[in-house]
């Protein structure tokens, strides 16, 4: 009878879209919904629900098998994160990210997210509308850049990370296609004063910074996440020249290692720091 009786519950959660309760014991059918050949919907560990895409090999996949994505940064990123923040994300893929901080900044904040794969970005709208957060976001279906235009965008649907821009003519992935998609500058977006920004662009990084260079000196207490990987952004432009523009506008580093703690990184070692996510800022984050 009890077993019926949880059933019959689940059942009804289902039909009335109420969340379930959190329970360790919770089964991945309890989490992950199946809605057609190229949609899904899972719940997270932290109680979101998030559109997926199943047939993504990559981001998608170890989210519906584990619930959570890169559990140290999503810490490490949350306890930097102050109600009432503004936000601007760079690649917000299937909007992981997106929803944790649309959630963190709380009903003052605002969260605006850019997406250069327009699939992504139709998942990203969907599950911020989803949990309630579409009036505290909004969500720009293009590429950001140091200047606008009209650029080769990369993407896959096995490999849902990896859309990247291209300067050359091949496409490394066998579902890969090249799509046109417009570039735009953070600082061309009136995003208004920010208070962090979140960017992983496989490679492109530092043009994203330099078109956000007015939000950069606006606020002297911005804090910038950045997946840090010198070979990407190496095969695009001088990572020691990035470095040392950063440096310029008084920016120092800390690793996020594996336990969510920031451990400082000279100057000098940027430029040979293996693949990794960094925060910079003027001075020693807070975290709460």
């Amino acid at each position: 009878m009890t077993s019926l009786r949880k059933r019959l519950a689940r059942a009804r959660r289902r039909l009335l879209g109420a969340p379930a309760p959190a329970c360790a014991c919770a089964s991945k059918t309890d989490r992950y919904f199946y809605l057609a050949p190229d949609l899904a919907m899972v719940r997270l560990n932290c109680g979101h629900m998030l559109y997926v895409d199943p047939l993504d090999e990559h981001v998608s996949a170890n989210i519906i098998a584990h619930g959570h994505w890169e559990k140290h940064i999503h810490r490490a990123l949350l306890s930097l994160i102050r109600p009432g923040f503004r936000i601007v994300e760079v690649g917000a893929n299937i909007g992981y990210y997106t929803t944790i901080m649309a959630d963190a900044v709380g009903p003052d904040g605002f969260i605006t997210a850019f997406e250069g794969n327009p699939r992504l970005a139709g998942l990203v709208q969907r599950s911020v509308l989803l949990n309630g957060y579409a009036p505290r976001t909004r969500i720009i279906s293009k590429a950001a850049l140091d200047q606008p235009g009209h650029i080769d965008f990369v993407v896959s649907r096995r490999n849902s990370g990896g859309g990247y821009v291209t300067h050359w003519s091949d496409n490394p992935y066998e579902d890969g296609e090249t799509l046109k998609v417009e570039a735009v500058r953070i600082d061309d977006q009136d995003v208004g004063r920010v208070d962090l920004i979140r960017i992983d662009a496989e490679g492109s990084e530092p043009f994203i910074l330099r078109g956000a260079e007015a939000a950069l000196r606006a606020n002297p207490d911005i804090i910038v996440c950045l997946e840090w990987s010198v070979v990407q952004m190496g095969s695009r432009t001088s990572v020691p020249d990035f470095v040392a523009w950063m440096d310029g506008m008084g920016f120092k580093f800390w690793r996020i290692g594996h336990d969510s703690q920031l451990t400082p990184v000279e100057r000098k070692d940027l430029d040979i720091l293996p693949a990794c996510d960094l925060v910079a800022a003027s001075r020693q984050p807070r975290t709460v």
